[in-house]
């Protein structure tokens, strides 16, 4: 037992040294560029310090248009996203399990991941017009497919000899599946879902710097075209610190759902 609780307290204090590093290192970067900002880079037009977008960051907050945008984005975000995620998961399990589905579905997924989806933003203003349902069918169709794929490969990458196992312990189909395939997909499956996360925020960005009303990618469109490059570099923020915290989210799952993976 004392081994045990050995390895256990050196775990934790392994994520705790992690935390801190990834705190300092966040730290670091914004204070490197505020340096950077008012030593090196100091053209106006192609970068501002730290402490102006944070000023832009207030004005917007107390004026209340960052309010309004912000509650744009993360609606489609979360919208797109959580469809996808629902729908990609739910696709990997048929294709990782019944090899017929698999076999009718692999060429066409597989054509439609490797198309250019940006490219399609016409046809989507055309059947959804430019409010919310446009942004939220063009997150869910740029992220959908890594989740799919990674899900798939988690189910189809489970070790022969561990189903075999279970089957020689006469475990019906259902239960292999519940306690060997599921468990050892679900590193894939996160992983898929932290791909899904990254393209769903660009997915958002793109729909509204195309065709959007409201939104931070609007937000940015709007500042761009009048040379406000705090305003622009506040959105960029605002994006990054969300794929950082969707990130975070989604490791505290895995961690929760697949504690041999911090071993």
């Amino acid at each position: 037992m004392a081994g045990v609780d050995l390895t256990a307290n050196e775990l934790a204090a392994a994520e705790r040294r992690g935390r801190r590093r990834a705190v300092v290192s966040i730290v670091g970067g914004l204070i490197l560029w505020e340096v950077l900002a008012r030593t090196v880079l100091t053209n106006r037009l192609v970068i501002v310090p730290l402490s102006t977008v944070l000023e832009a960051l207030w004005i917007s907050l107390r004026t209340g248009e960052l309010w309004k945008n912000l509650y744009v984005s993360l609606l489609e975000f979360v919208l797109g996203f959580g469809l996808a995620a629902v729908a990609g998961i739910f696709l990997g399990f048929l294709t990782g399990t019944i090899r017929t589905i698999r076999e009718h579905l692999e060429p066409l997924i597989s054509a439609l991941y490797a198309t250019p989806l940006v490219a399609l933003i016409p046809f989507y203003i055309l059947i959804f017009g430019i409010q919310l349902a446009s942004k939220v069918a063009l997150v869910f169709t740029i992220a959908v497919f890594p989740i799919m794929i990674n899900t798939q490969a988690g189910l189809l990458g489970v070790e022969r000899n561990l189903v075999e196992v279970a089957a020689s312990f006469r475990a019906t189909r259902r239960q292999i599946f519940l306690k060997v395939q599921l468990p050892a997909a679900i590193p894939f499956i996160v992983s898929g879902l932290r791909l899904g996360v990254g393209r769903a925020l660009t997915g958002v960005v793109v729909g509204e710097l195309f065709f959007a009303t409201a939104g931070l990618g609007f937000m940015i469109s709007i500042a761009a075209q009048g040379f406000d490059t705090a305003k622009v570099l506040l959105g960029v923020l605002l994006f990054a610190l969300a794929g950082v915290l969707a990130i975070a989210i989604l490791e505290a799952f895995e961690k929760r759902m697949a504690p041999w993976r911090t071993t």
